[in-house]
């Protein structure tokens, strides 16, 4: 690789960079989800999980299920550690109504299963970003 992988990935600019450093470009044509694991000192763990053929929309407890595994791995073998979860799919940067559906989804599994999430991005052709939850809803 191009890079240090025993360097830490401290920040969240370190995170991403190092997401489009994993995922090329040509991985950002279909959907998928990649996990990468970090150990509790922020350093990736020589593991990359790639699912390919992710739906458009989250089907029921996939996202649950995918959360409770990283919390597994995680308590069994890093403890301490955490994982950043990439959402790929063509198309451009903007966000899309199925992207803010498996956000929901992934973060709200996540708070279940207890699960360490460090990120959640978005990698497509053009670029990698973080992914934000929508901003709540304020009252009249």
């Amino acid at each position: 690789p191009d890079f240090n992988l025993l360097a830490p990935l401290s920040t969240d600019a370190d995170v991403l960079d190092r997401v489009d450093q994993i995922i090329s470009y040509d991985d950002r044509r279909g959907r998928s989800i990649w996990l990468v694991f970090l150990g509790p000192d922020a350093v990736q763990l020589p593991l990359v999980v790639p699912i390919d053929d992710l739906p458009a929309e989250p089907e029921p407890d996939a996202a649950w299920r995918l959360c409770d595994l990283i919390a597994r791995v995680l308590e069994d073998s890093v403890p301490g550690g955490s994982a950043v979860i990439t959402l790929v799919r063509g198309g451009g940067r903007a966000l899309t109504d199925s992207d803010q559906r498996w956000l929901l989804a992934l973060r709200e599994a996540a708070a279940r299963t207890d699960a360490p999430i460090r990120m959640l991005c978005l990698a497509t052709a053009d670029g990698i970003q973080r992914l934000e939850p929508p901003a709540p809803v304020g009252r009249c």
